[in-house]
């Protein structure tokens, strides 16, 4: 065997060996990679027992029973608030009439009003003329005290009394 030989056999043996080892290195990377993969995100979760699920479905129909009841009072309530808002509609429509009534009422009283104060100005106006009246009257008297009586005496034939005076 020649050296040429031996050189292209040991090639040959260094290029075997050296695409063996690529090959190793990629079988050895991949299984790396998986185990890496594996350990960072498990594939198979752990199952839910069925006394966990029975547990949680229990929960949640309690939890059901308890918004029933509260939606079975808020029903409740809103009937409540119906049956008022019904009641101060009716107060509402009966004070309106209460109301129209009190209007005419008012009306009617202004019309007496106005009728009084009428009658009292007429009133007042025949009081000041009473009163004039009455002044007029205590002067002419007062005048006629100044003056002096003069005493007349009649006899019995002209058809007068003892003690009368013409005036």
């Amino acid at each position: 065997m020649s050296t040429s030989m031996l050189r292209r056999i040991a090639r040959k043996a260094l290029v075997a060996g050296a695409t063996v080892a690529v090959l190793g290195v990629g079988i050895l990377t991949v299984q790396i990679a998986s185990d890496w993969r594996a350990a960072s995100a498990p594939l198979d979760a752990a199952p839910v027992s069925a006394s966990s699920i029975s547990d949680a479905m229990a929960a949640q129909q309690a939890r059901a029973q308890q918004l029933a009841a509260q939606i079975d009072q808020v029903a409740l309530q809103l009937g409540d608030v119906r049956s008022a808002v019904g009641a101060a509609n009716g107060a509402l429509a009966n004070q309106s009439g209460t109301a129209a009534a009190v209007g005419n009422q008012l009306k009617a009283a202004q019309s007496k009003l106005a009728t009084l104060q009428a009658q009292l100005k007429a009133a007042q106006q025949r009081l000041a003329q009473l009163n004039a009246a009455a002044a007029r009257q205590a002067a002419l008297n007062a005048a006629a005290a100044k003056q002096p009586v003069v005493v007349t005496t009649t006899t019995a034939g002209s058809g007068g009394e003892p003690g009368d005076h013409g005036d």
